[in-house]
């Protein structure tokens, strides 16, 4: 069994004492069932039930993260679900898995294999697609945009995510928009508005292979708490 720290358990069960009662033991119970996830994951693969296989090892993500597993099992963790993703031909998918922890061995190596798979892909012919940020607990802010009816017009869907310390316990806190934008030279500003609850200006800017959100007030925009739509996101279709 991998070990578990024992000064992030009693974090742990010091910050879920506010919302619920969770003892020492309990935690400790919860972060042993990490190698069951990965052995789930593994008789999955085994048997090229991908699909099943990335949701065991997305479990062992995310309490491999909240239980503090350290560098080398987080990303085995990692490296598990773009394997799974491989294997579908998902490879943008497997490649942003890989890129949370290039360094790694695991991680430099599965790069490797796909690097001709992610040459051959054809080029981004408009800012149209989905764009990934890791937000943590396996789950991905993601951002999709979707072409208009005239040139330079797109729909801008949002979904973010915020895992706190108890994270896999309560589940993230969420925010999401829906709202059109104009780009002229991959640039544009998405204007969050809805009634009372959101009132923000979110700055665009789309490269072939990336984009990146910018917003000095994410507190208007109605998000859960901490719950942000900043930073850069890659590009997985």
């Amino acid at each position: 069994m991998l070990p578990i720290r024992s000064a992030l358990c009693a974090l742990l069960v010091m910050s879920f004492a506010a919302h619920a009662e969770i003892s020492e033991e309990e935690v400790n119970a919860a972060c042993a069932k990490v190698p069951d996830y990965a052995r789930d994951g593994e008789q999955a693969y085994k048997a090229k039930n991908y699909a099943k296989a990335y949701n065991a090892f997305a479990k062992q993500v995310i309490w491999s993260e909240s239980c503090d597993l350290g560098d080398s099992a987080i990303a085995t963790a990692y490296n598990n679900v773009a394997l799974t993703l491989i294997r579908q031909k998902n490879y943008r998918e497997a490649q942003a898995w890989l890129m949370l922890m290039p360094k790694d061995p695991k991680s430099a190596y599965n790069l490797g294999m796909i690097k001709d798979k992610l040459a051959a892909l054809p080029p981004a012919t408009s800012p149209a697609g989905e764009y990934w940020q890791y937000a943590g607990g396996s789950a991905w802010n993601t951002l999709t945009l979707k072409a208009g009816k005239s040139a330079g017009e797109y729909q801008a869907d949002y979904m973010g995510y915020y895992f706190g310390i108890m994270g896999a316990w309560n589940g993230p806190n969420t925010g999401e928009f829906s709202a059109p934008v104009r780009l002229k030279d991959g640039k544009g500003v998405i204007a969050v508005r809805d009634g009372a609850i959101a009132n923000c200006d979110i700055a665009l800017t789309v490269a072939p292979d990336e984009a990146e959100l910018k917003t000095d007030q994410p507190q208007e925009c109605g998000f859960g708490h901490n719950v942000d739509a900043n930073g850069t996101f890659v590009r997985v279709k």
